[in-house]
């Protein structure tokens, strides 16, 4: 086995993919392949609605294997979610007929049923949205992708992130340059040049698995680093990010899997290598679908349909 040196920068292949995508035993069931819960998508009564980015992330978890894939969102967006993903399993809420702790009282019973957890891709940034995150953090137990406002909750408030240092569970960041600057308090062209240092240092201040995304998106732990090689920049429209979320939720969900995995490169943390070869998949999915659409046609949706052949890539 060899032996990794910390200063080196890793990279993902194809190879990898089949690492994480072996043949399937004939005898499984859908509880074998894990549950994602993702708690993303919000409405605001004067209009806006978020479903799209909760259509995503779920979307692209059931995509990547995962068995059940759960919403927890407004009810005002399940007849959109529902006519997109017929599959989810849906908890709703009204936040304008229920009160808060009633909400979040839910959302710990559905915390407890959960492999993994999405949160933030399109949550808002409403003063129930940042109960919730907080719900996430005091009551899971188990790998948790934070995303988008999720992100933006977490940078205002030095509890949340107290909270995120002292979790149990494994945790996964996966800011923009602009959401870096928010939660590392760094001018976003400071962050540009020197991608790496920040995502080091914010995985190193929140005890967390930090993909911080650019043209060469950079995973780390704080100790290992791997730098993404695939994807294009017909890939910078909205909803990329929510499909990379629920990639990473359904690679993580699969919990039954050792800690460390063994690679050429020797054992790599299984949240950090799980979270490298997602963003990897990702990007390979994009470029995929660039081939077929053009990079200035490319969309979220794209990715999305593209996920199975990229999958399948190296078999």
């Amino acid at each position: 086995m060899i032996k990794i040196n910390k200063n080196d920068l890793l990279s993902v292949s194809r190879e990898d993919i089949s690492t994480l995508f072996p043949n399937l035993k004939d005898r499984i069931n859908k509880g074998d392949m894990g549950r994602v819960l993702c708690v993303c998508g919000s409405y605001d009564p004067c209009g806006a609605a978020m479903c799209g980015a909760a259509y995503f992330s779920a979307a692209a978890a059931y995509r990547c294997g995962a068995g059940i894939v759960e919403i927890f969102t407004h009810r005002k967006n399940y007849e959109a979610l529902a006519s997109l993903l017929p599959e989810a399993v849906y908890s709703l809420y009204d936040a304008e007929k229920e009160n808060e702790e009633d909400i979040c009282a839910r959302l710990i019973s559905q915390i407890k049923k959960a492999d993994s957890i999405v949160l933030g891709c399109g949550l808002g940034k409403s003063e129930l949205a940042r109960s919730m995150v907080k719900t996430v953090l005091d009551n899971s137990c188990v790998p948790l992708v934070i995303d988008a406002d999720g992100i933006n909750i977490l940078s205002e408030s030095e509890e949340l992130q107290a909270l995120v240092k002292c979790r149990k569970a494994d945790t996964v960041l996966t800011p923009h340059p602009g959401e870096a600057s928010r939660l590392s308090g760094k001018a976003v062209s400071d962050i540009l040049n020197e991608i790496s240092h920040t995502a080091v240092s914010i995985a190193k201040n929140l005890n967390a698995t930090a993909l911080l995304k650019d043209h060469r998106t950079v995973i780390t732990d704080g100790e290992v680093t791997f730098v993404n090689h695939s994807g294009n920049a017909g890939m910078a429209t909205a909803g990329m990010g929510d499909v990379l979320s629920g990639i990473i939720g359904a690679l993580l969900a699969r919990t039954t899997v050792s800690e460390h995995i063994s690679t050429e490169r020797g054992a790599l943390p299984f949240t950090l290598y799980r979270t490298a070869v997602a963003a990897y998949l990702h990007g390979l999915a994009g470029d995929i679908a660039a081939d077929a659409v053009g990079q200035y046609s490319l969309t979220a949706s794209d990715v999305l349909k593209y996920l199975p052949e990229a999958i399948k890539s190296n078999r």
